[in-house]
């Protein structure tokens, strides 16, 4: 009552109460939590906050593995890559590995250049095609030995007066040539194919071909008759506008520059030299010959090819299937494939 006497107002007497009890409410709801549940709480709450920290550190850990494994399968797979173009040896010593090439083949080679054509007086394109059987009998690391049998050889000059004819005689004359190839890895991992200068000499003999000219004299006792016509040299002929017959002796360097393709067959340029001295001629017009010179020809259009054949196959199958082994040179020299 005597907190109604001093609360004359009703109105704030209502409120006074009122806050009280809210007070008084909140106080009991503490006092009834457990302390050891309020600490509780706050240890949950730091177990969380370690929780969360041990958590963010393992998966640091093991993002940091996975990277590291990661980094390990990519230098497996470069070790991988590199198994075909190198294998250690029994010192651990890194050796350059390659694709076994021994076996039977043919090869084409195109000298495309330019010759002083008889009769007509003008220096026109021409071109020798030459197709060879190759035997590759052995292999050691890149070093590939071969014998080598020329099946075909024709040649071409680009007019129609006349033309230049090589009988089968001077190819089948030419016998086995001992060859040298060499394989080696290029900056692209590409497969590279090379054959050194080499020098052939036909119908006669020299021991310095790179340095030393043929001989002019058809009775020098280093020239003798290649084909067997009964006269020192080797017979070629020309038809057309005029016809003659002469006999010459040729001495012809060949570097093979190619790579291996994704097919198993061998594509490069072929860079060529050729002299000839003529030894006889029906002609006084054939006298110096015709030379084809690399001169005033594109580099690119010397090419040569290698593919695999059946090891049955001789030279007499080889010449006749040359147009269908070769069918783009074929198209491009049909004269020289007949």
């Amino acid at each position: 009552m005597e907190i109604v006497r001093r609360f004359k107002n009703h109105y704030l007497l209502y409120y006074y109460l009122l806050f009280l009890c809210i007070l008084g409410s909140c106080n009991l709801k503490n006092s009834h939590q457990d302390p050891e549940e309020r600490e509780g709480v706050e240890d949950i709450d730091e177990d969380f906050d370690e929780t969360d920290a041990d958590t963010a550190e393992a998966e640091a850990d093991e993002d940091d593995a996975t990277d590291s494994e990661i980094d390990e399968k990519n230098d497996m797979t470069d070790d991988v890559q590199k198994t075909d173009a190198e294998t250690p040896d029994d010192d651990g010593e890194i050796v350059e590995t390659y694709p076994d090439m021994t076996g039977t083949w043919v090869n084409l080679t195109v000298f495309k250049g330019s010759s002083k054509v008889p009769v007509i007086g003008s220096t026109l394109p021409a071109w020798a095609i030459m197709v060879s059987k190759v035997d590759i009998y052995s292999q050691e690391d890149g070093v590939l030995n071969a014998h080598t049998e020329m099946c075909r050889l024709k040649t071409g000059v680009g007019t129609s007066l006349i033309s230049a004819v090589v009988p089968d005689s001077f190819a089948e004359s030419l016998g086995n040539v001992d060859k040298t190839f060499y394989l080696s890895y290029g900056e692209n991992g590409e497969i590279k194919f090379r054959q050194d200068k080499l020098w052939e000499v036909r119908s006669c003999t020299l021991d310095d071909p790179e340095n030393e000219p043929l001989p002019s004299d058809i009775d020098d006792e280093r020239v003798f008759d290649g084909d067997g016509t009964g006269v020192n040299g080797l017979r070629i002929m020309t038809k057309g506008a005029l016809n003659a017959d002469a006999e010459i002796l040729q001495k012809v360097s060949t570097i093979l520059d190619g790579v291996l393709d994704e097919n198993g067959e061998v594509h490069g340029i072929a860079t060529w030299f050729e002299a000839q001295s003529v030894m006889w001629t029906s002609s006084p017009l054939l006298q110096n010959g015709a030379p084809t010179s690399p001169a005033g020809a594109d580099p690119s259009e010397s090419v040569f090819i290698f593919k695999r054949i059946d090891p049955s196959w001789d030279c007499t199958v080889v010449k006749e299937n040359s147009a269908e082994l070769f069918p783009e040179q074929a198209e491009l020299y049909p004269n020289e494939f007949k």
